[in-house]
């Protein structure tokens, strides 16, 4: 696994999650650390990106905008 770190503006601030990059032989999935909980990132059937976020009880939700951001930031590469 590639380990990476994704720069993210965000609300006006600058913000820098860690990242690895997965490959299968179908494809590959994008694992990114945001505030501890591991998100994962990987294509739908039409080709687009899609997070998969766990079910968080203890710690605020992740903010959709702060995943669209990060989406933003992968369809740039």
């Amino acid at each position: 696994m590639e380990e990476f770190e994704i720069p993210v503006t965000y609300k006006g601030k600058d913000l820098l999650f860690n990242g690895r990059l997965a490959t299968f032989s179908y494809g590959y999935k994008l694992y990114v650390d945001i505030d501890g909980n591991e998100v994962v990132f990987e294509r739908d059937d039409e080709g687009n990106l899609r997070a998969i976020v766990p079910e968080i009880s203890s710690n605020p939700a992740i903010e959709k905008e702060l995943i669209e951001s990060i989406i933003e930031v992968f369809n740039d590469l």
